[in-house]
């Protein structure tokens, strides 16, 4: 393994932010405080009501967010076998965002989180199977990418239109915005432990793709000479990256770019192979996701959307790899 202290560097900060989410914020709470609410110790009602109702459940779903992210972005890109790929880039989260808008348009999500999730879900693998029926095994980049701009284009006029028609209804036209802007506020132990049970469901499937996805580097021919059954790996693979983009967008709405930059920081600290890229994915992006919402809530009186810090730290990042790609062409 290429690097591991950087690694254990990116559990330490992992662990220090994660202590910092729970100290800092509206409300005064000590670090002794906080220490006596994790050990389950007698603490003022405020403070307990602080800590473990407020900001341990949106802190640890912005890890378990980040984390699913990150592992989505690296399943993405084996599958394709392109550095490009994302489940945003691609269309994934607009699939499951324009699912989950109908689906909070039409009241479902008094049904219960699950309900939403769900609808999020089938968006996200409905929009890959569109994109593996159009490109293949082989598809080209400009081909995969002109795609996954097209349908995020259709999902989004069609999220459009929902809000459009449903503008009269006001309190349900500024749940769907500010769901599609991407949030943590108001996130409770619920949201996580749907969100929990998807990266366990998804990271179990990872694992036992993991094999899969190193042959698939090779080529879709020679995979498939080595035993690699390519219409089970690319079923279940959609369905891992569908059901974890679709979780995230149904719990905290459109969040773009981390399964992005994310695989690529973990590839450059432990290389390409899957049995070590997948968990260091997760890791990096667990905690890139909590550092981002430490800054939403740091940065001005309103908190902002974390989608919002993620595009503007993930757009270079893919420029970047888009010059870097045609240099290499060239």
């Amino acid at each position: 393994m290429k690097r591991p202290s950087t690694l254990l560097a990116v559990a330490v900060v992992l662990v220090v932010a994660l202590w910092c989410s729970l100290v800092l914020g509206p409300g005064d709470v000590q670090h002794g405080d906080v220490a006596a609410v994790l050990l389950g110790r007698e603490v003022p009602p405020l403070a307990r009501a602080l800590v473990w109702d407020l900001r341990l459940p949106r802190s640890l779903l912005a890890v378990t967010i980040g984390a699913a992210l990150g592992l989505a972005g690296a399943i993405t890109q084996g599958l394709f076998r392109n550095p490009l790929a994302e489940p945003g880039v691609l269309g994934v989260s607009s699939g499951a965002a324009m699912a989950g808008a109908i689906g909070l348009a039409a009241g479902l999500d008094a049904s219960g989180p699950w309900v939403i999730a769900g609808l999020a879900c089938l968006g996200a693998i409905a929009v890959l199977l569109v994109l593996m029926l159009w490109a293949r095994a082989d598809a080209r980049l400009s081909t995969l990418i002109l795609c996954g701009v097209a349908l995020a284009s259709v999902c989004g006029a069609i999220t459009t239109l929902v809000l459009s028609v449903g503008i009269e209804r006001w309190e349900i036209g500024m749940k769907v915005v500010r769901w599609l802007m991407g949030s943590f506020d108001g996130r409770s132990w619920v949201h996580l432990s749907v969100g929990a049970t998807a990266l366990g469901l998804g990271g179990a499937l990872a694992a036992w793709l993991r094999q899969d996805l190193d042959a698939l580097q090779l080529g879709p021919a020679t995979a498939s000479s080595l035993g690699v059954d390519l219409r089970r790996t690319w079923r279940v693979g959609i369905t891992t990256v569908g059901l974890l983009a679709g979780i995230c967008t149904a719990l905290t709405g459109v969040i773009g770019f981390v399964g992005l930059v994310v695989p690529h920081i973990a590839r450059g600290l432990v290389g390409t192979g899957h049995s070590r890229l997948l968990p260091a994915a997760a890791l990096i992006g667990a905690a890139l996701m909590l550092l981002v919402d430490l800054l939403t809530r740091s940065v001005g009186a309103v908190a902002l959307p974390p989608g919002v810090i993620t595009i503007l730290l993930g757009t270079p990042v893919f420029l970047v790899v888009l010059s870097r790609m045609r240099a290499e062409v060239a």
